[in-house]
């Protein structure tokens, strides 16, 4: 209630008493209920120009149609207006927002029998809204058209309205014929497909928006939205006939993807792995796909063969030539959803990890990326160490294979050895204790020793306590757990990280302090270790009980990722033992795959709450446990963002690595923000120069289409429809793309990597409709980069931005004030809201048990 209370406040001081100056295209449409209503229906005073927008996903985001979503809708706005009253709030005044054409228009579609009062009326038509929403983000041009044929407008919002508006921010007219994706060269290939000819405007917006229940419109927004070299591969060369074949392949993969989806009832809706996905984030190498792109390979991999060496040598090389982005999209999207994303998530990893692989090395290419599906979180934890040599991958997946080849409780036993011990090896590479070199022939030395015994948890484990242990940094802190052969010391040290060298120093509060993780999570760790129920790794190894020591190795890892000692996870104790690897039980409970899988929480299936999955990425799965709350007075508001979008900003705060964060990469995107707020200032209310700084952010087509209403109405106001992100890339950063990414968000679902990227300037609306994948949140570095901004302020070194994370995080996941599953303007705004006292409240937590230590 205090919320509203001031945001009211402010739009009463921001309510324009003269708004009567036309804009064209728009007009100026009363809120019934006033400001109190706008503040209701949780709406902020820059979001007058894209209210519209946003009311639709509001008020219609989780798809149905008809009687019951309009009466809904009406029953909400008469709640907050009873019968009689102008404002359901004493302190309530009139505010408008931006509407497009005409009044005249929307009382036409509404009809005589919707309510009078036309904002009650269209926001609670599902059809009329979304053809509002459509044509308020189009183009002037398409808005004129529809202003002038009222028959075209009616048939649209009876027929179509939710391909109208997927299409809506991609039409535009040049002299009454439309302005296609590929310009003239491809209007050929849009009238084959729409089956109408470009001259006839009408029918080919008609047949472009009715054709396969909307696709071809989705089609056709996408590759408007493509970039020159990438369209470029979906025409391909040759003569427009070829090009047209070329086109019908990549639209074919639109055409028939997630059959079960029908447009015009979920317009909102998509798949994690969707033709869009797919076709927009596959990487590209100047004029092809980015290898390795050779079609036989990747229909080799497609295949589900897991390949031999023999079988691999044994394959033939056809065809030789690089796989067409149409051929790829449509292997990759026209099977089952399981396959769909284990082929696009592996055609991405390979991408990132084998893309300079030698023609000699293609066989071990193929034997690594054949275990993709099954080995997947032993491929992603060696490349979270680095790796990229394919003969290190492929001889680690042939070990795990020799492991699974075993049975029962020798195959369980093996399993977790193998696994805690690439664990531990990734901790020690990720933290800085050895060198890339060092991992990877420790890699190659436990796939030996798996060979060697017929035995594989005594070769394991007499590998870890001899090799491995000679190769990590030397044990320094000795502790309660240091018998006489000291291996679960000195490996519970190695998940700590590694002793800093030379600590960054600073002085807080009158205090000198040094920033030190390893001491940090190594107090943490013991404190956890105290409260888990153990055999003891020594033990265990002395006397040869493969049962305890691989109960005591999944403690051992777990004892470093369960994040809070404090936390709710420790108050049962027996927590690691309740992991799932789908090894042991009955036929019908046994799940093979699940024992290399990336691990996940698992609740509500009648057992305590566990992970079932690898030991590898453990920490990923439980990052959500790593958030830590300040102590407050008040209890916190029940979070509204959604639960997925939560893990990938949780993700990473596990994923940013603070050896790789420097003060010098952070002031640099602290000063890029600072240039891009000048340039947003010296635009001021210059609408050429707010719109092309604009569409360089990538901001929303609805702030975009409306800026000129905006300006002329709350040009005050022209700042804050910038976020952080969008501030960064103004600002011109000028810092290597693999530094930035070092910055970014966890990027799982569409790098295929348990590692961090920047997200580029992207409408955030690209990526909505897919809350399964947490992309929304994959596009909103803004907290980082507040962050990075205090810190640089208060002069602290940058490593600690990680830790401030975790606790940022905490606040902000239950203070975001989310309107429908994808609002990223609210998540941008509550970022942009975090203030320097909070900051520097998290920076004094840090002094107590985090990575401050004192000096």
């Amino acid at each position: 209630m205090l919320l509203s209370r001031v945001l009211i406040a402010a739009l009463l001081a921001l309510t324009v008493t003269d708004e009567r100056t036309p804009v064209p295209g728009f007009f100026d449409l009363p809120v019934t209920g006033g400001t109190a209503t706008f503040a209701v229906l949780g709406l902020h005073p820059e979001e007058r120009g894209s209210a519209m927008s946003l009311l639709a996903r509001s008020m219609f985001s989780r798809g149905g149609s008809g009687a019951d979503r309009a009466a809904a809708a009406r029953q909400f706005i008469a709640s907050l207006t009873p019968p009689g009253a102008e404002a359901p709030d004493s302190e309530s005044q009139p505010i408008t927002i931006a509407v497009p054409l005409t009044a005249d228009h929307w009382r036409d579609l509404v009809g005589p029998k919707a309510p009078r009062d036309l904002f009650t009326a269209v926001i609670s038509d599902r059809s009329v809204l979304l053809v509002c929403a459509g044509a308020l983000i189009t183009d002037p041009s398409i808005r004129s058209l529809l202003e002038r044929d009222r028959g075209l407008l009616r048939s649209i919002a009876r027929t179509t309205p939710a391909a109208f508006w997927v299409a809506a921010r991609s039409l535009r007219l040049d002299q009454d014929r439309f302005r296609v994706p590929g310009g003239t060269a491809a209007e050929p290939i849009w009238e084959a497909l729409a089956g109408e000819r470009l001259g006839r405007t009408t029918d080919f917006l008609r047949a472009l928006l009715a054709k396969d229940g909307g696709r071809l419109a989705w089609f056709y927004d996408s590759l408007a939205a493509m970039s020159p070299d990438r369209l470029a591969l979906v025409w391909g060369r040759g003569s427009i006939g070829t090009q047209i074949d070329q086109t019908r392949l990549l639209y074919e993969a639109f055409r028939s993807a997630d059959t079960n989806w029908r447009l015009e009832d979920h317009p909102f809706l998509r798949g994690v792995t969707d033709p869009w996905v797919v076709s927009t984030q596959l990487h590209l190498d100047a004029e092809r796909v980015a290898p390795p792109s050779a079609q036989w390979f990747l229909e080799a991999l497609f295949d589900r063969t897991e390949f031999t060496r023999k079988t691999a040598s044994d394959l033939k090389r056809e065809p030789a030539g690089p796989a067409s982005l149409p051929w790829l999209v449509r292997e990759i999207t026209s099977v089952a959803a399981k396959e769909r994303r284990d082929r696009f998530e592996m055609v991405r990893f390979a991408q990132a990890v084998f893309a300079n692989i030698a023609a000699e090395d293609h066989d071990e290419a193929l034997l690594a990326l054949s275990g993709y599906r099954r080995y997947r979180a032993l491929l992603l934890s060696m490349d979270r160490m680095g790796v990229i040599a394919p003969g290190v991958y492929s001889r680690a997946v042939e070990a795990a294979r020799r492991i699974d080849e075993r049975s029962g409780r020798d195959r369980k036993h093996a399993v977790i050895a193998f696994q805690a011990a690439i664990a531990i090896l990734e901790k020690a590479r990720t933290a800085g204790g050895i060198e890339l070199g060092a991992a990877e022939r420790m890699i190659l030395g436990l796939a030996n020793a798996t060979a060697a015994d017929d035995r594989p948890t005594r070769a394991i484990v007499n590998w870890m306590t001899t090799d491995m242990a000679a190769g990590l940094p030397a044990l320094i802190q000795p502790d309660q757990w240091t018998a006489r052969t000291a291996y679960e010391s000195h490996f519970l040290q190695t998940l700590a990280g590694a002793p800093p060298k030379s600590p960054p120093a600073l002085k807080w509060e009158g205090l000198d302090y040094r920033v030190d993780y390893f001491s940090a999570e190594h107090a943490r760790i013991k404190r956890i270790r105290e409260q888990l129920t153990s055999p003891g790794l020594d033990a265990a190894i002395a006397a040869g009980d493969e049962a305890k020591i691989a109960d005591a190795l999944i403690v051992l890892i777990y004892t470093a990722a369960l994040g809070d000692p404090e936390g709710p996870a420790l108050l049962g104790g027996d927590v690691p033992m309740r992991h799932n690897l789908g090894i042991e039980g009955a036929a019908g409970v046994r799940r093979d795959f699940l024992a290399w899988s990336l691990p996940r929480e698992q609740v509500g299936d009648g057992s305590p709450w566990h992970i079932e999955g690898s030991l590898l990425g453990l920490d990923i799965a439980l990052a959500r446990l790593s958030l830590r709350r300040l102590a407050d007075n008040e209890m916190p508001i029940a979070p509204t963002i959604n639960l997925n979008d939560l893990l990938t900003l949780a993700r990473t705060a596990r994923t940013l690595n603070p050896e790789s964060l420097t003060d010098a990469d952070r002031d640099a995107l602290v000063a890029a923000i600072a240039r891009g707020r000048q340039r947003v200032a010296a635009a001021g209310a210059n609408l050429s120069d707010l719109r092309a700084l604009a569409d360089e952010a990538g901001l929303s087509h609805a702030i975009r289409q409306t800026l000129p209403w905006t300006l002329t109405r709350t040009p005050e106001l022209a700042p804050s429809l910038f976020g952080l992100r969008d501030l960064l890339w103004l600002g011109k950063p000028d810092v290597p793309q693999a530094r930035l990414d070092r910055w970014g968000l966890y990027h799982e679902g569409l790098a295929g990597r348990l590692a961090t990227a920047m997200p580029p300037p992207t409408p955030w609306e690209s990526f909505g409709g897919r809350s399964d994948g947490g992309f929304i949140a994959m596009q909103l570095p803004d907290l980082t980069l507040r962050l990075a901004e205090e810190t640089a302020r208060l002069r602290l070194p940058a490593p600690l931005v990680p830790a401030l994370l975790t606790y940022a995080l905490q606040d902000f996941w239950h203070d975001v004030d989310s309107r429908f599953p994808d609002d990223w303007p609210a998540m941008a705004r509550q970022a942009l809201a975090l203030s320097p006292s909070r900051v520097e409240d998290y920076v004094a937590a840090l002094a107590g048990d985090g990575p401050l230590r004192p000096r």
